[in-house]
């Protein structure tokens, strides 16, 4: 049996693509697949000399609206390469859904689809943000409730970015799904910057050193401390869905 999780939200800004690598983070082995109008996971193949890549990038439309505008085939087919890949995995595979596509595409799933995946022994599974934004948990009960019917496994994660949740509000919002929290965390300008521009996989090689020179060593040793304590926290949070699609 091989497993994919899927990563989404359709409200941008929520830590979804954080959160899809910090599963990659927890296994370092699992092939990602972006689905984006523009590539944005790239410092898994930065400097990659082994010639296969980790993430393939599968470009779409920038907003749904445009897709659906298309109508009829156009539409339909907007999907063949993300699906036809889906069905072609072997290994444990992250799918990085983006902004405005999780809907639509999670509409193409359609009995043949699902059915397809089960002759193959595919199993796939679901993580949603969500955060206190009424868009953002709007969607998110959508996504949850749209992939009851052929996922395995679901997962919520709460982003406390913006604030906390209601409990009882997430609780709905997630329904039967595995429910984690990702505290919010306060960084310094610096720290966002480097974090934007290399994700989480560069943190565990950092040393105060990298930064003194150029920072101080006081600030310096902060920026380390705090991006190893978010990778670790992002990895905790989640770690029931990263289990789950390596079991």
């Amino acid at each position: 049996m091989t497993r994919i999780l899927l990563v989404a939200q359709e409200t941008g800004g929520v830590g979804k693509s954080m959160l899809a690598r910090g599963v990659a983070e927890a296994i370092p082995d699992a092939p990602i697949l972006e689905i984006e109008s523009t590539q944005r996971i790239l410092e898994y193949d930065h400097g990659n000399t082994k010639g296969s890549k980790r993430v393939a990038h599968f470009q779409v439309r920038a907003d749904r609206a445009s897709i659906d505008r298309t109508g009829g085939q156009a539409a339909r087919a907007e999907f063949d390469a993300v699906i036809n890949a889906m069905v072609a995995v072997t290994v444990p595979s992250i799918v990085d859904i983006g902004a405005n596509t999780a809907g639509s595409l999670l509409a193409s799933f359609d009995d043949e689809f699902v059915g397809g995946l089960a002759e193959m022994g595919i199993e796939i599974g679901v993580l949603v943000v969500v955060t206190s934004d009424a868009s953002a948990l709007t969607e998110g009960a959508k996504l949850l409730a749209q992939s009851r019917r052929w996922t395995t496994a679901r997962f919520a994660v709460e982003n406390r970015l913006r604030g906390n949740v209601d409990p009882a509000m997430l609780k709905k919002v997630a329904g039967d799904a595995e429910i984690t929290t990702l505290a919010k965390w306060e960084f310094e300008p610096r720290t966002v910057g480097f974090l934007q521009a290399t994700g989480l996989y560069a943190i565990p090689g950092l040393k105060t050193s990298d930064f003194q020179k150029e920072y101080g060593f006081s600030e310096a040793r902060r920026m380390v401390s705090d991006l190893k304590g978010f990778r670790l926290a992002v990895m905790e949070a989640v770690h029931p869905a990263a289990v789950w699609l390596v079991s």
